[in-house]
């Protein structure tokens, strides 16, 4: 029994023929009408709990057939409500979004859709999330902080004409980009060269190999793993990168297990 329970979110409420309602219209899922149940389903707003709805039922619609409970569990059961209490969105979780100035632009578009989906605290000062959005690899530093003070953090690089997002890191619990770059230097052996140069001034890099369709994307990509996090599931992201473009809809995944090099798992024992 969902606590508040709401008609499916967007879908219209309709009368189908005399004796049938119907509720949204992709394709739709018809419902037996009875005395009563009209009235009834235009109180399924999100807000009014059970016990609420039962009150209102008594004095307002004598008529219902069947309890309140058991229309509700009818009705949640043919997939014509959803409650409010499953709501993915966790409006206590508190996000800091963090571009360099190449990175402000799809910062910038994450953070709008953030608010759409109804997380607004996107600027906190002790964060559950540090989203770390940088053009082009950053210092290594900084994540390197954000392991030490325990601060969850995602990484968002972008990488000439694509997005590198991971992993989504949660220090001594999940692979860190330390391992990232561990498992890089396996098959690629300048890059721990590579990897000290990351951040130092007079490296020339820019946006402008990333299509605008594809920061747009790669936004969309970065904002599900925030509500993933939010909502306590495990993001995709945790244990593997996900690589958006060049396309808008060029998407790769690559694994980052823990590197047995990497001390990172020994923090949670610290």
């Amino acid at each position: 029994m969902t606590d508040r329970p709401r008609l499916r979110p967007g879908a219209p409420l309709l009368r189908r023929d005399p004796t049938h309602l119907q509720v949204g219209t992709s394709p739709g899922i018809v419902i037996p009408d009875r005395p009563g149940l009209l009235p009834f389903l235009r109180l399924l707003d999100g807000i009014r709990d059970v016990e609420r709805l039962e009150a209102i039922v008594a004095e307002r619609i004598p008529e219902l057939v069947g309890s309140v409970r058991s229309v509700v569990a009818e009705l949640i059961g043919v997939g014509a409500l959803s409650g409010a209490s499953s709501s993915t969105v966790n409006n206590t979780f508190e996000v800091a979004i963090r571009p360099d100035a190449d990175g402000a632009g799809l910062a910038a578009v994450t953070r709008s859709i953030l608010n759409s989906s109804g997380l607004t605290r996107l600027d906190a000062t002790e964060p559950d999330l540090l989203v770390l959005v940088s053009c082009g690899e950053p210092s290594r530093t900084v994540f390197e902080q954000a392991s030490l003070w325990g601060l969850t953090h995602l990484p968002v690089v972008i990488d000439e004409d694509q997005v590198r997002i991971g992993p989504l890191v949660r220090p001594g619990l999940t692979p860190c980009v330390g391992c990232h770059d561990l498992h890089r230097a396996d098959w690629d052996h300048a890059w721990p060269a590579i990897v000290h140069q990351l951040g130092r001034p007079g490296a020339v890099v820019d946006a402008s190999g990333l299509a605008a369709t594809t920061a747009h994307a790669a936004a969309v990509e970065v904002a599900a793993e925030v509500l993933e996090h939010a909502a306590g599931r495990r993001a995709r992201t945790v244990g593997r990168c996900l690589m958006v473009g060049p396309r808008h809809d060029g998407r790769a995944v690559r694994p980052i297990p823990f590197h047995p090099r990497c001390a990172c798992d020994l923090l949670k024992a610290a």
